[in-house]
């Protein structure tokens, strides 16, 4: 037998969708808007390409058998890749529609993802964007599995099988309130962190892991009297006077924080990469390539900012 027989035909296949679906022959012909002896000759013809039969018809009932159990998830999967490139085909058509799903950590969202949503409704107003927050491994495992069209997040080693576009570098400094003496130094030093009231994230963050992995920290870093888990927490805990914390620039640009100071440590440079992820040999719908092109230029637009570097060619 052929891969796919010439006499197969993708109405018989979404007429043994439906069938199945509704265990009825006379539901799924309504569904289909034809007669039902029309769906019946349809699901014969299939059983007769395929070899075998795929339902067990009583007067009463409609079932499938073990061979109509295992085609049937081929069918689907067939009928939803089908879908999609019909939605992409629309995509094609006209960008005034179309889903984009993306995933980003806290801080790149705020900083980079909703800064061009402005921009990109006025000029694509049926666009719909989908956002979900995520950090380190949770924005790769996103990806991957097929939840998000693209992903935006720190470098993590797990990345090794997904495409990564680097958009800049972004260096941990103090964040305190605006008149904190530290904020008021040189150069700031890994060692004048030592004795500070500091406000640490939780263990499960990227932040934490980044951190943990430099050594020389002091214990004010290392332990910490607080931690929190999200940026409205840290901007609550710092403006009541519980101290600074050790954040990645780009959080510390986060709307929430712009009353805040911001200070990038000197020595060492502790840095993150900040990348787009999306899977591989996986081209993006046309929306989702005009949304990710605005978040590189948007990235680029924060080059030398505090904190904020170049990627390297």
């Amino acid at each position: 037998m052929r891969d796919f027989p010439n006499n197969v035909s993708l109405r018989q296949l979404r007429a043994f969708a439906e069938v199945a679906e509704c265990a009825s022959f006379a539901a799924a012909a309504r569904r289909l808007y034809i007669t039902q002896s029309a769906l019946s000759e349809s699901i014969r013809l299939l059983e007769e390409a395929v070899g075998l039969r795929l339902l067990d018809r009583t007067t009463r009932s409609v079932a499938l058998t073990a061979a109509g159990t295992v085609f049937l998830q081929e069918v689907q999967q067939a009928l939803a890749t089908l879908a999609q490139g019909m939605r992409r085909m629309g995509d094609l058509a006209s960008l005034q529609g179309g889903e984009v799903r993306v995933v980003a950590a806290p801080s790149v969202l705020a900083a980079l993802v909703m800064p061009c949503l402005p921009d990109l409704r006025a000029r694509y107003p049926g666009l719909q964007v989908v956002l979900h927050e995520e950090g380190g491994e949770a924005v790769l495992r996103a990806v991957r599995e097929g939840q998000a069209d693209f992903g935006v997040g720190g470098w993590h080693a797990s990345a090794m099988n997904l495409e990564a576009q680097p958009l800049l570098r972004d260096r941990m400094g103090w964040l305190a309130r605006p008149d904190h003496p530290l904020l008021t130094q040189s150069e700031l030093g890994l060692p004048d962190l030592a004795g500070q009231a500091l406000v640490g994230y939780t263990t499960d963050t990227a932040i934490h892991a980044l951190l943990s992995a430099q050594p020389g920290l002091p214990e004010s870093v290392l332990a910490p009297a607080l931690r929190v888990s999200n940026t409205v927490l840290l901007q609550q805990a710092i403006a009541l006077g519980l101290g600074g914390a050790l954040v990645p620039a780009l959080i510390a640009r986060h709307p929430l924080l712009q009353n805040l100071g911001f200070k990038p440590l000197a020595t060492p440079s502790i840095e993150r990469q900040v990348m787009v992820f999306q899977r591989p040999r996986r081209s993006l719908s046309p929306a989702a390539q005009v949304f990710k092109a605005a978040i590189v230029q948007q990235a680029q637009a924060l080059w030398g900012q505090p904190g904020i570097e170049a990627v390297e060619r």
